[in-house]
């Protein structure tokens, strides 16, 4: 079931160039760590969030919980969304896509490929066959999935 966060993730992930697609997709999932720090810091309510860095609420985040393997994987889309956010013309290149996809945990990559396989009616994944940008938007859905479990469990576990 989805949630409107999620369909209007998705709606922002297909409409934008790929400049838009990371800056908006990473605006989603930073929102998702706002969102853990808030369901396990007392008074999270209370920050000003938007003098924190990405950097710094991926941190918080793992620190309330936020499981250890995703965070790096979230480190490596701050770190492609700082290099476009700097450069009108950015586009995702191959390489671009292939380092976040080697970078996943293996269990978010076998996801990917299955999520992959049901919306394209593929009986096999395969890296050349899929476009650079598709494989980024795959990516950014996993880690809004990923950020959004941690986040629901967090809140299941405090109440």
């Amino acid at each position: 079931m989805s949630s409107p966060q999620d369909e209007r993730l998705y709606r922002d992930l297909t409409r934008e160039d790929d400049v838009g697609l990371v800056l908006r997709g990473l605006l989603h999932i930073e929102n998702q760590l706002i969102d853990i720090a808030n369901a396990t810091l007392p008074f999270g309510e209370r920050c000003d969030w938007g003098k924190f860095t990405y950097h710094v609420k991926v941190e918080l985040a793992y620190a309330c919980g936020l499981p250890q393997e995703v965070r790096s994987t979230l480190l490596k889309l701050g770190k492609l969304r700082n290099d476009f956010a700097h450069k009108l013309d950015a586009a995702i290149s191959k390489q671009n896509a292939l380092d976040l996809y080697n970078c996943l945990p293996a269990k978010h990559r076998t996801v990917l490929q299955d999520s992959y396989k049901v919306m394209t009616s593929e009986s096999v994944f395969s890296l050349d066959k899929i476009e650079p940008r598709d494989l980024v938007t795959l990516i950014f859905l996993n880690m809004h999935s990923a950020t959004k479990a941690a986040s629901l469990a967090l809140r299941r576990s405090a109440s």
